[in-house]
């Protein structure tokens, strides 16, 4: 089976069964069977819980590539940031029951969340990618920072209802305070005086 059709159905039988069991409960021979992939296919694809975890991040940055719509009127790379994040958040709604299952078994979890950092910083490099905001200095430090607001804004979010007012609100307030690190203005360079 190709790799990315694998990832698609192991992501897919992953979010139905977190829909309504616990992370704790759930096994990667579960998802397998799910799935309906062979055991070498799932790991090939998933070979541990962790990777799983990453690989429905993967999923869940092209399910919005897939749908995100960047606004090419807006110049300010914070605001595009804010709608890639956004958009991001909303096309998780749908899933909203699986990732709260998946974000409390992980608090039990912290070796697996330590192990997954490197997922996050590349969910978030993926969203810089969609909002043209990933150019420059210093890429890697900005989309540990980008990260690191996603996941303050998840438990955020999994409380919120579909409008997600506070969700908006909670990203709005994180990124106007790193903005000027993360997207310094570039200063006019002085034009070389002509000699007379």
């Amino acid at each position: 089976m190709p790799r990315s059709d694998a990832e698609a159905r192991i992501a897919a039988a992953a979010f139905r069964l977190l829909a309504r069991e616990t992370w704790n409960r759930v096994t990667l021979a579960a998802v397998a069977r799910a799935a309906k992939v062979s055991w070498d296919d799932m790991l090939k694809t998933a070979p541990s819980r962790a990777a799983l975890v990453g690989l429905i991040l993967r999923r869940a940055a092209a399910d919005t590539a897939g749908r995100y719509r960047p606004d090419r009127s807006a110049q300010n790379p914070r605001e595009r940031v804010f709608d890639a994040i956004t958009s991001w958040f909303e096309t998780q709604n749908p899933r909203k029951a699986a990732i709260r299952g998946i974000y409390n078994g992980l608090k039990q979890e912290p070796l697996t969340l330590l192990s997954m950092r490197g997922d996050l910083v590349a969910s978030a490099q993926w969203l810089l990618a969609l909002a043209e905001a990933d150019a420059g200095a210093a890429s890697s430090i900005r989309a540990a920072c980008v990260g690191g607001i996603i996941a303050h804004a998840l438990p955020v979010w999994l409380s919120d209802d579909e409008e997600m007012g506070k969700t908006m609100a909670q990203l709005d307030r994180d990124l106007r305070r790193v903005e000027r690190f993360l997207w310094p203005e570039r200063k006019p360079r002085p034009r070389a005086r002509r000699k007379s």
